[in-house]
């Protein structure tokens, strides 16, 4: 069992307003016992605790912190659930569960936050009040970097994908740090060996990765041409090339899924029946290599001190990766296709892996 009687008696101390001192003096006991007790260099004797106990209108358990013990177990259990919810993609019930720890818990942040992306996943516009008094509470309470920056996050997304409320978005936005403070550039040049490396080659990953994502984003909002976008989606299977040659891409076999079906999808805009076809077989088989990916390492030269896991990746919406291919080749776009015997072959590919 976990005792935490340093903690609680500082905390304890500061809500009476009393010192040191007065515990001594009140136990008979030397100044020197309590402050050790405090720094958790030694215990009170058992026969102390009732009178610390009545001393603060507190029961043995809460002084000695079993029951913040008991309560973190129970956060804990529900944080895991919601984390296995959260892998298989249903948003619903991370939601239900959220509102349930929430309620147990109302003052825990790190639930409020949990709570707080949950809405998001689920339906971002219609539970976006919601979303802003979590975000604007943990603004207000938290002094924890990640909680912050999360909240700040959903706050910028929900003001202007949700409330098209670009002023807000930007207020937000603009409290978040800079690419060149942000811990990602800080960290690799205070550590030393193997910290570092790691450090830098995740970095790189993620760099990829927002090329993948500001790509995304430019395309939507710059009215590029079919061709263009073609051009811009190669540009960034190029990238994702580069840094895994060796065909050992772990989680990253989703960006080459789902940017071969972007090209195959504008492919079709131009009347390139083949090319779209070619690149759908491509998106087919990055699928099925995610869904059957195993924990392993990755092994391509600049990200080979990182290790890969199919439990790192979560998810809003239940189907797994070759599901969705499925869903996008059954849509409107390839219908001039569903007689072809490789879009065939295709289906036949995914078929066995697909979940819904």
């Amino acid at each position: 069992m976990d005792i935490y009687l340093s903690e609680q008696l500082k905390k304890l101390r500061k809500e009476k307003g009393n010192t040191q001192e007065d515990l001594a003096q009140h136990l008979n006991i030397s100044v020197q016992a309590v402050s050790k007790w405090e720094r958790d260099e030694s215990f009170p004797d058992i026969v102390l605790l009732p009178a610390i106990a009545f001393y603060y209108n507190v029961s043995v358990d809460d002084l000695l912190g079993v029951g913040k013990a008991e309560q973190q177990k129970r956060i804990q259990e529900m944080r895991d659930k919601d984390m296995e919810l959260f892998r298989a993609g249903k948003s619903t019930e991370r939601v239900a569960l959220t509102r349930q720890m929430h309620k147990e818990f109302p003052n825990d942040l790190e639930i409020i936050f949990d709570l707080m992306y949950a809405l998001s996943a689920e339906n971002q516009n219609k539970n976006a009040d919601e979303i802003i008094e979590c975000g604007k509470r943990i603004l207000d309470e938290s002094t924890n970097t990640s909680l912050r920056d999360g909240a700040i996050q959903c706050l910028c997304f929900t003001y202007y994908y949700s409330k098209k409320d670009s002023e807000s978005a930007k207020k937000y936005a603009k409290m978040a740090g800079s690419i060149a403070t942000a811990q990602e550039e800080l960290m690799p040049r205070i550590l030393e060996g193997e910290d570092a490396v790691r450090y830098c080659q995740r970095n790189i990953q993620t760099f990829v990765e927002m090329i993948g994502q500001h790509t995304r984003t430019m395309i939507h909002k710059g009215g590029y041409t079919p061709e263009q976008k073609i051009e811009a989606y190669n540009f960034v299977l190029s990238c994702y090339k580069l840094l895994y040659p060796d065909g050992n891409c772990g989680f990253y076999h989703t960006r080459f899924s789902e940017f071969y079906e972007y090209l195959a999808y504008n492919y079709m805009m131009l009347g390139l029946e083949q090319q779209a076809l070619d690149c759908l077989e491509e998106s087919a088989k990055h699928a099925i290599k995610f869904d059957t990916v195993k924990d392993g390492m990755y092994t391509a030269f600049m990200v080979n001190r990182l290790e890969m896991s199919p439990l790192d990746a979560v998810k809003d919406h239940s189907e797994n990766q070759s599901g969705l291919v499925i869903k996008a080749l059954k849509s409107e776009a390839y219908a001039k296709l569903q007689d072809n015997a490789q879009y065939q072959k295709i289906i036949d590919m995914l078929t066995p892996i697909a979940i819904f």
